[in-house]
């Protein structure tokens, strides 16, 4: 049986209608946010996160393990899905929305030289349900304003990503500044 012309229209208008709605919604909320930030006297967290000189130099690999994969205990494929290619801090936050890094490899980036941030769950694409492969993403930063990152670098990319570090630098370098000189030597 042919649909009806009448019921597609209506369901069309139907669908139009919801999404005026959520776009409605989501405006709603914007302003709501931007007010709660005026009335504090702050331009809003998008303001702090972007300046012009923002450039990083990033790899994004993958990592393919099926169900035999997992049962060895050995991955199956490792790829690279972008290679040393630059990001401003927008795209960095996107990119790493897509592809789900939640943590670092490290849990205190002054430790190490070379950190990494890591997916901790599969993307739930169509291999994942149709043929059981689970693809884990890690994000490699190559360099940040033309330079190799240090561990301030690291925990700036964490903070713009949303990933948080067990021992924060930040908090490190103001323990550092109350504890004041040693009188006593």
């Amino acid at each position: 049986m042919k649909p009806d012309t009448h019921d597609r229209k209506k369901l069309l208008a139907a669908l139009e209608h919801n999404q005026r709605q959520a776009q409605a919604r989501d405006d709603l909320q914007t302003t709501k946010d931007q007010d709660f930030y005026n009335r504090l006297g702050l331009a809003g967290p998008e303001a702090e996160a972007d300046t012009p000189d923002d450039a990083f130099v990033v790899s994004i690999h993958c990592e393919r393990w099926t169900l035999s994969d997992l049962e060895a205990g050995g991955v199956s494929t490792h790829d690279i899905e972008l290679d040393r290619v630059t990001f401003n801090a927008d795209d960095l936050v996107r990119h790493s929305r897509d592809y789900g890094i939640s943590e670092p490899s490290s849990t205190d980036p002054s430790m190490t030289p070379n950190i990494w941030f890591r997916s901790t769950y599969p993307s739930e694409d169509r291999a994942y349900f149709e043929q059981g492969v689970e693809k884990y993403y890690s994000l490699h930063i190559h360099e940040v304003n033309g330079h190799p990152p240090g561990s301030a670098e690291y925990q700036r990319v964490a903070d713009l990503v949303g990933v948080r570090f067990d021992q924060a630098v930040l908090r490190q370098e103001q323990e550092l500044e109350q504890d004041g000189p040693d009188l006593c030597s």
